[in-house]
């Protein structure tokens, strides 16, 4: 595990107050507020229509020529470039990685064929290619490639300060040199109208922790920053502006949308990452809080910190950046913690706009009015997100002292935990590769049970499949691996959301008017929710996120996952994917999207518990099955991949989701050309997480004693995952 310690060399932005870093944060630090009325599309009948847009822009102004992208991946490439500054064309760069947080993705741009009445037709329309949310990190790996690690993190409005956290865990394990990391989000009918239905707009630009504050007022934009080793900004010269010292990431496991009362999770948070920096709370100066501006989420945030600092929570600097710039959801972790770095840099705290005269239930050393100058040693930066995903980040002056550990071995990562669910309803443990690698199963129904009925109905009233799937798929696994869910955490692949119950709430907006959009919906729209619900179902408290990768979505998860443990974030996690049958993916989305797509696509997921072998000795478990090596590597770069061959060939396999002939090809000319090959299409038919049904059957093999080694491999239009997986050491 890499010592070095993670310096901040670059910083970009763009939001409603302009683009650029220097120029936004000017602007902040002059007390303006960048809201107005949306011109993006209509608002007639919405509760509010002001928000902070982006003014001036279209996103065909830097897509490459020819290409149709979104506002949200236009936005996250102007901010990108401005981070990444000279690394982009510097020599000898090393190797990067590039995580995104987003929540609407192509939204805005989809949100025509989603409301069509008739319902769509498949439609060649390259915009939609934009909707699912792993779109923007792949537009940016087409931009600045090559690319060694890529991830798109989903946690709602925390997967910008959730990014970041990838990046750091890339850069501990040794994984990257670099990251580039951060968040982009656009406006949209469909949040526009979700918030305004559950009320929590304001109909004035929000203010935060104001005693007549009402609501959010939304917003735009992107914040990125690029992370590098202390070690690899030496060699290449890079100033450092600020350095990444701490950061944490837990769930509450409390409620889909409301903050728990407690604010034991926000606080526990905040005193992990002074810890994790070797610091005082009273090292910390300033904290960006998250600051929404609706009144109980402003509260529980002012007891959190009053909680984790003590006295001195009193005296710390805060403000919240959505006084000015709106709440910008995905993006809004990344934005304010550049923000927080620029303060750093520059010893300067910009205010909360709006703010002008505090709540008593919000009694903290606000800054209001306009910046203020002081001297900043450390300052924090903190998020959360629907479903009760929170992150906090702590970042240090460039002058801080070293203090970071000594570097550590990397934990090694077992599998304790295996379950799917497919047409023989829920299967785990050993049952897993039988079922999963025969064609026919004597045991096979012909109507499994519907997801929804494995769940106890009074706290699974919304659930939609995907919920349910994603829910009862990790329950089983859990189960298989005889482990609570204290602690756990949980990495959920989803290719494309619950698009169909998205389509319905819109058209329901579109044919009767925003005002009659059903309030109760909103929340488990967000592509986030079904992990959210699963997380709360189950206890669920440790690191909370979706991921996207189209048809290697469950093999994305199952890296970050591995991320996670091996850098220390978390001692367990339920990792894999699930994807529901819909009518609109099937017709429109999954042609538009997806490469080599077979006709007839159907429905499933499989989740595995991975675990430190540590954390597996300690509570007693016998793994399943050891990862020994995982690799990631874009497809055009499969002729540069060396596979670590297996032992004994004969007592190795290979699983695959599907069959293809480049990874064949890749196969043929590696250490496991010999060895018996396994696809799990015949037996689970193909959906964009069969890939967590071949990691599950591969350890199941190994449990029974088939097999001594296995090859998992999965790969989408753009990059290969592998995961070697053996028998005891």
């Amino acid at each position: 595990m890499n010592g070095s310690r993670i310096a901040v060399t670059g910083v970009g932005l763009i939001g409603a107050l302009g683009s650029g870093a220097s120029l936004t944060f000017d602007r902040l630090m002059r007390g303006e507020r960048g809201f107005s009325e949306i011109s993006l599309f209509e608002t007639t009948g919405q509760r509010t229509n002001l928000a902070g847009q982006v003014r001036g822009f279209e996103p065909k102004s830097v897509a490459p020529k020819g290409r149709a992208w979104s506002r949200s991946d236009a936005f996250a490439l102007i901010a990108a470039k401005e981070a990444l500054g000279e690394f982009a064309s510097s020599r000898g760069r090393g190797r990067l990685g590039v995580a995104v947080g987003v929540t609407t993705a192509g939204m805005l741009e989809a949100e025509r064929t989603f409301a069509a009445a008739e319902g769509p037709n498949v439609s060649q329309d390259e915009e939609l290619s934009s909707y699912p949310i792993s779109s923007t990190a792949a537009r940016l790996c087409e931009v600045f490639g090559p690319v060694h690690r890529v991830a798109t993190v989903c946690s709602a409005c925390s997967s910008g300060a959730n990014a970041i956290v990838q990046g750091a865990a890339w850069l501990r394990i040794g994984a990257v040199d670099a990251a580039l990391v951060g968040g982009t989000d656009a406006l949209c009918r469909l949040t526009l109208t979700g918030f305004n239905a559950l009320g929590a707009t304001d109909t004035v630009p929000c203010r935060p922790f104001d005693r007549s504050r009402a609501g959010l007022t939304l917003g735009e934009g992107a914040g990125f920053l690029l992370l590098e080793t202390e070690h690899a900004a030496q060699r290449r010269g890079a100033p450092v502006i600020a350095w990444l010292s701490g950061w944490a990431m837990a769930a509450e496991a409390f409620h889909i949308t409301q903050p728990e009362p407690s604010a034991r999770v926000p606080a526990d948070l905040l005193r992990r990452v002074v810890r994790r920096a070797g610091l005082s709370p009273e090292n910390v100066g300033y904290i960006n809080a998250h600051g929404t501006g609706t009144v109980a989420n402003d509260a529980i945030e002012t007891a959190a910190i009053v909680s984790a600092f003590g006295e001195h929570g009193r005296r710390v600097l805060v403000s919240s950046s959505k006084g000015q710039l709106g709440h910008t959801l995905g993006a809004a972790g990344a934005i304010e913690a550049a923000i927080t770095v620029l303060a750093l840099s520059r010893q300067e705290v910009p205010p909360t706009g709006g703010l002008t005269e505090p709540d008593a239930a919000c009694a903290l050393n606000h800054v209001a009015g306009v910046g203020r100058r002081c001297q900043l040693r450390a300052a924090a930066s903190s998020s959360f997100g629907f479903g009760g995903a929170g992150a906090a980040l702590l970042f240090e002056h460039p002058s801080a002292e070293p203090r970071t550990a000594q570097a550590t071995e990397s934990e090694t990562v077992v599998v304790t935990g295996v379950a799917a669910i497919g047409r023989d309803g829920v299967v785990s443990d050993a049952a897993c590769a039988e079922v999963a690698l025969s064609a026919s199963s004597a045991k096979s129904r012909e109507a499994p049970p519907r997801p929804l009925e494995l769940l106890d109905p009074s706290r699974s009233r919304r659930f939609d499949t995907a919920a349910s799937l994603i829910t009862a798929g990790a329950e089983a696994a859990l189960r298989s691996a005889r482990i609570e869910g204290q602690g756990v955490g949980l990495i959920a692949g989803i290719a494309f959301g619950s698009v169909d119950r998205t389509a319905a709430f819109l058209r329901a907006a579109s044919a009767r008017g925003p005002r009659f959009a059903p309030p109760a919906e909103f929340p488990h729209l967000v592509p986030s929710a079904a992990s959210g619900n699963a997380s709360i179902y189950l206890g669920l408290s440790g690191p909370l996120v979706t991921t996207g990768a189209l048809d290697a979505s469950s093999e994305a998860a199952a890296a970050i996952a591995c991320d996670y443990l091996e850098s220390g974030l978390a001692r367990a996690v339920v990792a894999g994917g699930a994807e529901a049958r819909d009518a609109f993916v099937q017709r429109v989305l999954a042609p538009a999207c997806i490469d080599e797509l077979p006709p007839d696509r159907r429905e499933g997921s499989a989740f595995v518990v991975l675990e430190s072998a540590r954390s597996a000795s300690a509570r007693g478990a016998h793994p399943h099955a050891w990862i020994r090596h995982r690799y990631e590597v874009p497809r055009h770069a499969m002729d540069e991949w060396l596979l670590e061959p297996p032992g004994d060939k004969a007592r190795a396999v290979i699983v695959s989701a599907r069959s293809t002939a480049g990874v064949d090809a890749l196969l043929a000319r590696s250490g496991w050309a010999d060895a018996q090959r396994y696809s799990v299409a015949p037996a689970v038919g193909f959906h964009e997480s069969a890939g967590a049904h071949a990691l599950a059957a591969s350890a199941a093999l190994i449990l029974r004693g088939d097999r001594d080694e296995a090859l998992v491999i999965g790969w989408n239009a753009s990059r290969v995952f592998a995961f070697h997986l053996a028998g005891a050491p």
